[in-house]
């Protein structure tokens, strides 16, 4: 009942901003468009039953996807701004979404209260954390691509919170910024809440705290951060099943499973710091998250350390280290660390080539044979409009 409320409250909202958007003269249509040859082998071991994934594919390997977004604002009386945004990805014919998807779509007030949006938005501690990964590769675990819905960790998860209220305080000072959210349930998602605290002079350093909280679904999956598997989902190599199937029945190479929900209503919990400083010739940047099911033994723990490194006007080169940690509620634990490589080209301020390198592995925790491991290889060029 809370939900439809929230719904209708939503498109209510959303329907004034209708109203609005017919004096609007700032409307801005915007978006990505990016395109790369990505080869991505994917090696496991289920048991007895060896099994590899090599496949290559047209993807959106830097953005994860293509991007439109239609967005704009309204004055109101001079004093308050009613502001919107309506976006779709389409991550391309060989990935799993082969169709254009909502995205982003949410309506908001601003003044100098500050801040008040109602809609599909990024999770605090992804917006906060997620964002200074200075490769942004969604293919192997670092600040992005560490969460998916339902595994690896749910703060961190690159996809939208559904039905979400997002509150941004007022600045108390320079450089400091205040976010708080709370999500309410749906089919894909418990009820969660979040926020991130950030201390930045915008240009030489960046520091940041963030916390995310959710309720398990019945029947839902706290997993390893695996996300080479995910998505992966061509070949069957071992029960008639891929290995991306493999995975969530905790059969490719180890069992990722660190919880199990029976019934449902226990708490995901999520805290990470992140930072940078720039020292001019390079960016060094590094931060700590963790996961973890209160009352049980259950977490996951990710360390990272990377760099950005500037050469001349146009070439960009980016590094991050990871180091996952998992404990299953069992009480075992094993490590998957991975790297990802980010070489950029800028032709232009909206043109960028790129050529991208991750992978992971899997370190400890199985028997010897038992092995898994991943790898992306891509050449591609992207434009942002």
């Amino acid at each position: 009942m809370v939900q439809n409320k929230f719904i209708k409250c939503s498109i209510g909202l959303l329907c004034l901003s209708g109203v609005f958007s017919s004096a609007m003269a700032d409307i801005k249509i915007s978006g990505t468009v990016d395109q790369s040859a990505e080869r991505f082998v994917t090696k496991t071991n289920p048991g007895a039953l060896t099994g590899t994934d090599n496949v290559v594919r047209r993807a959106s390997t830097l953005a994860n996807y293509n991007y439109l977004s239609f967005s704009g604002s309204q004055v109101i009386n001079g004093d308050f701004k009613a502001t919107y945004e309506l976006s779709y990805k389409y991550m391309g014919p060989d990935t799993e979404s082969r169709a254009p998807v909502n995205y982003l779509s949410h309506v908001g007030l601003e003044g100098g209260f500050g801040k008040l949006k109602l809609g599909r938005q990024w999770r605090p501690l992804f917006t906060a954390v997620a964002a200074i990964d200075p490769t942004q590769l969604a293919a192997t675990p670092g600040f992005a691509g560490a969460g998916k819905s339902g595994t690896g960790l749910s703060g961190l998860a690159p996809g939208p919170n559904s039905n979400t209220i997002t509150y941004n305080l007022p600045s108390l000072m320079p450089g400091l910024f205040v976010q708080v959210q709370k999500g309410f349930a749906d089919a894909t998602q418990g009820e969660n809440a979040g926020g991130f605290v950030i201390l930045t002079d915008g240009q030489k350093f960046f520091a940041t705290y963030a916390k995310h909280t959710e309720k398990m679904l019945a029947r839902s999956i706290f997993a390893a951060s695996a996300t080479g598997t995910n998505g992966i989902d061509s070949t069957p190599v071992a029960l008639g099943l891929t290995l991306a199937q493999l995975t969530v029945i905790g059969q490719n190479g180890l069992n990722h499973r660190l919880y199990t929900s029976t019934a449902g209503g226990e708490t995901r919990e999520s805290d990470g710091v992140a930072g940078y400083y720039n020292f001019g010739t390079f960016k060094l940047v590094g931060g700590f998250v963790t996961e973890k099911v209160k009352g049980s033994q259950a977490k996951l723990e990710m360390d990272v350390i990377g760099v950005k490194v500037p050469f001349g006007s146009s070439v960009n080169f980016g590094y991050l280290y990871s180091k996952a940690s998992h404990t299953r509620s069992a009480g075992t634990k094993f490590n998957i660390s991975g790297d990802k490589f980010l070489l950029t080209y800028d032709f232009s301020k909206r043109t960028t080539a790129y050529y991208a390198l991750g992978k992971q592995q899997l370190e400890g925790g199985t028997a010897a044979g038992n092995e898994f491991s991943s790898q992306i290889n891509a050449i591609g060029i992207q434009h942002k409009f």
